[in-house]
């Protein structure tokens, strides 16, 4: 038997260790299911992106085992000093050592949409007519729909100046909807997009997947940490990987093009005075548009142009209160370091927040450029995608000569 919601109050009364306590519900029907025994927790936001979790459950722990099992169909809210915080679906289970405790792990709730294809046969477009196009959060919307099923509530917020895009999805393109709309979020002046948590009058707790443009976020940078200082632990990286003065970005074919259809290619410079010609040629399964393919690579020549630094410092998740602030806000870390001695301060957007309730402590990934670099990959994740073969699989066929240099990319 289930309580009314007139009169349901959604607030957990099952406390781990600190601060955090959780409750459940059902995703289809938003049937409760109550408050949940969660002994360890620890979570992931990413801005413009999607976060996950792990969560360790001493059985009995509110939930029925077969409830449990079944993946996908129930919601974990968590709850920092009676706070909403942060909701994600179970995508899996481990049952080892036949203890009384199993370890979950969760997918953040607008997460959903790696489970969706785009689907809308044969294809979509916006309008391509000259001075047409189609304002960018509108087309974002498009792509993030589905999370409407799972209950996410979607706003978009398009800014004072409009910005039209023209766009071509086909059937099943990319590998799910999320990739789409992070892809789009990904081009220069595009639109971000994060997770944010509340709870109704009714007492329910509730997700807003909000889009916006030119940010999503506080642009005040009131909060900050100090190295030597309250930080428990920080890193600075700086990469030249991916650094480059020539850009090269190369397109995709449709299913229908000819037999011996080059694939299309944008390029870019933009040299350096102290610099050699640096190259870097980045692949674009899917992308089939020329002005996208435009968009692309002045968008990796302009987060490329230098080395990629990639900063991370752990306040204790108390001070500030992690919910005093999300991805998208800008924060100050300032660091004292034998390697600089002059001091480093980086007032940068938060493009991640990683949350460890059993450590107490929240770690934060600050970007200083926006949009944020794109860090080198480990030697085991390069081995692991095989990316020299898949690179010379993908440029069979042949490469359009993409021809002078641009700097002037059409929207």
């Amino acid at each position: 038997m289930t309580t009314p919601l007139g009169v349901f109050e959604a607030r957990p009364t099952v406390v781990i260790p600190g601060r955090w306590s959780f409750w459940a519900d059902m995703i289809r029907g938003d049937v409760p299911l109550g408050p949940v025994d969660v002994s360890g927790f620890g979570c992931t936001t990413r801005l413009s992106g999607f976060g996950n979790a792990t969560g360790t459950f001493a059985l009995p722990c509110g939930i029925d085992e077969a409830r449990l099992l079944r993946l996908w169909s129930w919601r974990l809210w968590a709850y920092y000093d009676g706070e909403l915080y942060w909701c994600g679906c179970p995508s899996g289970i481990a049952d080892e050592d036949g203890s009384v405790r199993v370890t979950l792990t969760f997918t953040e709730l607008p997460g959903y949409l790696h489970k969706r294809q785009f689907d809308e046969w044969p294809k979509w477009s916006t309008p391509q007519a000259p001075a047409a196009g189609m304002e960018q959060t509108e087309i974002a919307r498009r792509l993030a729909g589905p999370v409407e099923d799972v209950g996410v509530r979607l706003v978009t917020e398009p800014g004072p100046a409009p910005i039209l895009r023209y766009r071509t999805y086909e059937f099943l393109e990319s590998d799910s909807r999320a990739a789409l709309l992070s892809n789009l979020s990904g081009v220069l002046d595009g639109p971000e997009f994060r997770s944010e948590y509340d709870t109704t009058a009714a007492g329910r707790p509730r997700c807003t997947l909000r889009i916006a443009y030119p940010r999503v976020g506080s642009g005040e940078a009131g909060l900050g940490v100090t190295i030597p200082g309250a930080a428990l632990g920080y890193t600075a990286r700086w990469d030249a990987d991916r650094m480059r003065t020539t850009t090269f970005a190369v397109g995709d074919l449709p299913e229908n093009a000819t037999e011996g259809t080059p694939r299309p290619v944008a390029r870019v410079d933009r040299p350096q005075d102290d610099l050699p010609r640096l190259d870097a040629a980045d692949d674009w399964p899917g992308t089939f548009l020329q002005s996208t393919l435009n968009e692309r690579a002045a968008t990796m020549a302009t987060i490329q142009n230098s080395p990629a630094l990639a900063l991370s410092a752990s306040p204790p998740e108390s001070f500030p209160p992690i919910t005093r602030y999300r991805v998208g806000d800008d924060v100050t870390v300032r660091a004292t370091t034998p390697l600089l001695p002059g001091g480093l301060e980086v007032t940068g957007r938060l493009t991640e927040v990683s949350v460890s309730a059993g450590e107490g402590t929240a770690t934060w990934t600050v970007s200083a450029p926006s949009p944020p670099p794109i860090a080198r990959e480990t030697v085991a994740r390069r081995l692991d995608r095989l990316d020299t073969w898949t690179r010379q699989m993908f440029h069979t066929g042949g490469i359009a000569n993409p021809g002078p240099p641009t700097e002037e990319v059409a929207q």
